[in-house]
């Protein structure tokens, strides 16, 4: 197995530093993202707001695609708590 450097773009394997990257939450790699408008820079993967937590999600381009991966990284699945009811019996 190959280790992936952490300063390199997954997506395109050219050298990404934390200005103009970030991390895929989905794999938990590095790729090339533009983080301002208002300079020109290199895109391999979206950022996006979910409007349900009210929180930026970030992924890749090879998992929107939904590329496999030889390494996938574990990641831990989020637990969703469900509010539960709790009824009282009376007696009468």
């Amino acid at each position: 197995m190959m280790a992936m450097d952490s300063n390199v773009c997954v997506v395109c394997s050219e050298p990404a530093d934390d200005s103009n990257s970030s991390i895929c939450y989905n794999c938990g790699q590095r790729y090339h993202l533009n983080q301002r408008n208002d300079r020109p820079g290199k895109d391999c993967g979206e950022v996006w707001i979910n409007e349900q937590h009210l929180s930026l999600e970030f992924a890749c381009a090879l998992c929107l695609k939904g590329t496999p991966r030889e390494t996938p990284v574990a990641r831990p699945r989020r637990r969703i708590r469900t509010a539960r009811r709790r009824y009282r019996k009376w007696d009468e």
